[in-house]
């Protein structure tokens, strides 16, 4: 390979690492204008299955730590390292992929990679008894488990159900119920309460309310329909929030990093912080918002069908970010998200489409919408433009 072409090779590795100078692109985009299938086979590094792979081993690496090795074994001195960074970050690119598509640059169009079948979560969790002892349920299993002394709870297609002889005991004991990324289940409390998990929840409970409340501690994502009993009100406890409960049916959702969302559908909630504070009542079709950043209460009214359509079957994305959809199908879907662009994160969508289908339907649906390219490798997938 001579020299012009080693140089366009340097090129591009540092347009993939984020290196390049504005001088390096101009360059760059001279050598794309002189024939097209310069253009076509710079789009093919960008898009291609082979570079993701190993832009993403590169992305990992400690670039610091390697050109300190590097300036050991070949005996540099040190001087800017910024400079030398560069010219690392080049050499632990994928040289020799490269290499050959200059070689064997024919005109070919850009490959896109075809989806493997990904398909939807499913109904399963993990039960967690107060002694510690832990068992995997599924939907088609039938099972009768021992919870303690004059408590028992059956598993079945339904769900996991919970029953109690209906003394009240002073001392709690706490069950926990854990859906993985990729599974949903759902429970009915021994009050008669049920609560349906999403993917990557948490849900501890008492096997047995006591006599003056009821209370129970989330982490992720559930709906919940709260039997009515004024004597003893009911408490959902969810990373910083409160919600006092009177007797209604709310959707739970802790995912997002920077605010729980609380959406009540029928009956009436009361909003406040764990660590005190006001309490707001909600009304139906009503979102609340807790942010941690400020520990700031807001209530708004909202369509509600987006925060509570997955409980029937279907993703409703009303104007969401790539980041904010591609987040809430990583956790149905038990897929790893990357970006080659943080700016795509950014990119809007709007659609209903359904839960239960293999992911390739609806990537498709976004790639056509926000024209964007989709490439899985296993359970990873890459998205770029």
């Amino acid at each position: 390979m001579d020299d012009y072409k080693f140089r366009m090779v340097e090129m591009m590795h540092l347009y993939l690492s984020g290196m390049i100078t504005d001088e390096e692109m101009q360059e760059l985009q001279r050598w794309m204008d002189v024939a097209p299938e310069n253009r076509a086979m710079f789009d093919r590094i960008c898009e291609g299955k082979d570079i993701l792979y190993k832009y993403r081993m590169y992305k990992k690496i400690d670039h610091r730590v390697a050109y300190e090795r590097c300036e050991k074994r070949v005996g540099i001195k040190r001087r800017s390292i910024w400079v030398w960074l560069k010219y690392a970050a080049m050499l632990l690119l994928p040289l020799g992929v490269i290499f050959v598509m200059l070689r064997n640059n024919e005109r070919k169009q850009p490959v896109e990679v075809a989806t493997v079948d990904i398909l939807p979560g499913e109904t399963k969790a993990t039960l967690i008894l107060a002694d510690g002892k832990s068992m995997v349920l599924q939907h088609d299993t039938v099972r009768d488990i021992v919870v303690s002394e004059g408590v028992n709870a059956k598993n079945s297609g339904g769900g996991i159900v919970y029953f109690a002889d209906g003394n009240k005991r002073e001392n709690l004991q706490y069950n926990v119920l854990q859906t993985p990324r990729g599974g949903e289940y759902r429970i009915t409390l021994a009050d008669g309460s049920t609560v349906q998990l999403n993917s990557a929840t948490q849900l501890k409970f008492p096997v047995m309310f006591d006599k003056k409340r009821r209370e129970v501690y989330l982490t992720g994502e559930a709906f919940f329909e709260v039997k009515k009993d004024e004597k003893r009100p009911f408490y959902v406890i969810a990373d910083g929030v409160r919600i006092r409960v009177y007797g209604t049916s709310f959707n739970v959702n802790t995912h997002d990093r920077e605010r729980v969302q609380t959406v009540l559908v029928e009956g009436s909630i009361g909003l406040s912080a764990e660590n005190g504070g006001q309490e707001i009542r909600m009304k139906p079709s009503q979102l609340g918002e807790y942010r941690r950043t400020d520990a700031s209460l807001n209530v708004k009214n909202v369509d509600i069908e987006p925060y509570i359509a997955w409980k029937d079957g279907f993703f409703v994305f009303e104007n969401q970010t790539m980041e904010q959809i591609m987040n809430t199908l990583s956790l149905w879907y038990d897929v790893d998200i990357f970006y080659t662009n943080e700016q795509l994160k950014e990119l809007h969508f709007t659609g209903h489409v359904k839960r239960y289908e293999k992911i390739d339907n609806i990537l498709r649906a976004i790639k056509s919408a926000v024209g964007v390219t989709f490439a899985v490798e296993g359970k990873e997938i890459w998205i770029s433009k």
